[in-house]
């Protein structure tokens, strides 16, 4: 799987969290809003997985969580996420201003 580590630090504003260490490839990024959301992607590389997840503050569940597998790339551009599947067509997008939002889902 790729991805751009600049893309993803501008998307989400912040360096990864590093999960067991560095080599495994396995990486969480976040971003809260300013309306209490909470986007969260993990990423295993050399696995080629990722989940994403929609959280808000007053709900005690998750809004959505995807699962996905066999993605090629992760895109950070123009201030969308999208999460492109091994046949190079996006799979998932997110928007991230005005907030997030769901562009596209394919499952």
């Amino acid at each position: 799987m790729k991805y751009n580590e600049y893309e993803m630090l501008e998307l989400f504003e912040d360096e990864p969290s590093v999960m067991i260490d560095y080599q495994t490839g396995m990486f969480m990024y976040s971003k809260d809003d300013d309306h209490g959301f909470h986007l969260l992607l993990t990423m295993s590389v050399h696995e080629s997985k990722c989940s994403l997840s929609l959280s808000y503050k007053h709900f005690k569940g998750l809004i959505f969580n995807f699962d996905l597998e066999n993605i090629s790339q992760i895109k950070g551009e123009n201030d969308r996420l999208k999460i492109l599947g091994n046949d190079d067509n996006t799979e998932v997008e997110i928007s991230f201003k005005p907030h997030f939002s769901l562009k596209k889902v394919k499952l």
